[in-house]
């Protein structure tokens, strides 16, 4: 707990002075060869002469030694009888009115946050939660006791102290719910410097707004923001900023990690919104995250294309075979379409479309086609079968005339009228009767046989179902790879180009 305070402390301050700065580093120094480890000193002293260095660089200043043995030397030790006393000062009725503001113009709050983690992304709320450290930074003159030359680089102030102050009620104005952390006490660190300059630093828990487009899901990248605002005072009484050096930090690399989701970027910006009681300072953190749809391959993607290549084993199954080929078309497409129900549950009900749709619309068409598919083959097969039943019933009845006419070209004349011989029958002789040896006999009939019906094939040949599997089992392979070929790339290329 000391060890995180005090480091903090030097790097989260733009308005400690060097002189301040160097006396906490003493005095931290002095206590940590008793209390603290080796690597604690070298790490303190390490962030405290990065600190420093950017201090020079900024204000031009050089610290001597002279000038530190000085300070160290002329301090006054405190003990709890002299911090009790500086603490009654400084916040008697006499020195300090918490209602009145630190300075007759406008007071400058210094803003800076740190994520500790991010937690969740939720679709169906379009939030997200995160654990950060929210810190307000701002200088108030009354609380100044660096003429009180105590050896005191900051004084630490109790939680339950912050109604005792002046705060300028920086807040989340857009967040669905924040909570302070308490394990077991609040988790509020109040510090106040010897200039005056006072440290408010809050550990909340957050949900903050996600403005959502899933219309690339789950290729999709999504913006989540948070806004901050002093919701009592507007921009002529206290003007918020964002800190000079690293506003916002994610200190931890796994912070950036979701199971779901990845930090791509965050931004910080300041603006100004009009309302009715005048101008406020308004600063805005937005975050980027990039959803991994390592997920979705597994549950979504890769059962389609099982069911999708299931619904074309019926191309190779035998076109007689109807009830197994239909059993396979109806069971990809049940599966696909239970598939499709399982993952859309867990989304919000949008009306426009989603890349997730697309492709399961596309698979459920690939699979309806292959039962359009068997139909066709069906339709084809009864037009060959029926074919084939007119051309058998033609040659019996073709056989069964020739018969026919071979019994009645032995019959008399007499008793079968002409017209009903198949052939061209005719007598010997021109004359009905004529006489033979004295009797009358009837003239011999000669008939010449029937001519033959030629079987005349239909024009054009009858695609047979067989046919149409061959194709459709080349065809839809095809038609399929297609449709990856643009899918993957269209959306895949959407989502890397978004900004």
């Amino acid at each position: 707990m000391f060890l995180s305070m005090f480091t903090r402390l030097l790097l989260l301050l733009p308005k400690l002075s060097v002189t301040d700065a160097e006396m906490l580093f003493q005095i931290t120094e002095k206590q940590s060869t008793s209390i603290r480890p080796e690597n604690f000193t070298s790490k303190l002293r390490g962030a405290y002469l990065q600190r420093k260095l950017k201090t020079k660089a900024n204000s031009g200043e050089r610290l001597t030694q002279k000038s530190r043995n000085t300070i160290h030397r002329n301090c006054i030790l405190v003990d709890d009888k002299r911090r009790k006393q500086l603490i009654q000062q400084l916040f008697s009725e006499e020195n300090y009115d918490k209602n009145n503001l630190p300075s007759t113009n406008h007071t400058k709050v210094v803003v800076e946050l740190t994520v500790q983690s991010i937690t969740e992304i939720s679709e169906f709320s379009s939030s997200f939660k995160a654990d950060v450290w929210f810190s307000q930074i701002w200088q108030d003159p009354r609380l100044d006791f660096s003429s009180f030359n105590y050896c005191l680089s900051n004084l630490s102030l109790p939680s339950h102290k912050l109604n005792s102050i002046w705060t300028p009620n920086v807040c989340f104005v857009n967040s669905k719910n924040v909570q302070i952390h308490a394990s077991p006490s609040e988790n509020i660190l109040l510090l106040v410097f010897p200039n005056g300059t006072v440290w408010l630093n809050y550990r909340v828990s957050l949900m903050g707004p996600c403005f959502l487009d899933l219309s690339l899901f789950p290729m999709d990248v999504q913006q989540c923001n948070l806004v901050f605002e002093s919701y009592s005072y507007n921009s002529a009484e206290v003007n918020i900023v964002w800190r000079d050096w690293e506003p916002v930090s994610i200190p931890d690399p796994n912070a950036k990690r979701l199971p779901d989701f990845e930090l791509l970027s965050h931004a910080n910006t300041k603006f100004t919104l009009l309302y009715t009681a005048g101008l406020w300072d308004q600063l805005e953190v937005i975050f980027k995250f990039r959803r991994l749809y390592g997920f979705y391959i597994l549950q979504a993607y890769m059962p389609t294309y099982l069911s999708v290549f299931i619904s074309w084993i019926a191309f190779w199954i035998q076109t007689s075979a109807l009830p197994a080929r239909i059993t396979l078309g109806v069971s990809s497409l049940m599966a696909l379409t239970f598939q499709f129900g399982n993952v859309v549950k867990n989304l919000p009900r949008v009306s426009y479309v989603k890349a997730l749709d697309i492709w399961m619309f596309g698979c459920m068409g690939f699979i309806f086609l292959s039962l359009v598919e068997l139909a066709v083959v069906g339709f084809f097969d009864k037009l060959e079968s029926r074919r084939r039943r007119t051309r058998r019933t033609k040659d019996y009845m073709l056989v069964h005339s020739d018969s026919e006419q071979q019994w009645l070209s032995r019959m008399p004349s007499r008793t079968m009228p002409q017209e009903m011989l198949g052939g061209d029958c005719r007598t010997t002789s021109s004359i009905g009767m004529r006489l033979s040896n004295g009797s009358l006999t009837s003239p011999r009939m000669q008939c010449s046989k029937p001519k033959k019906v030629t079987k005349i094939e239909d024009e054009g040949r009858i695609i047979s179902g067989e046919f149409i599997d061959d194709v459709s089992a080349k065809l839809f392979p095809a038609m399929f790879l297609a449709f990856n070929l643009f899918y993957w790339f269209y959306y895949i290329g959407l989502s890397v180009s978004r900004p």
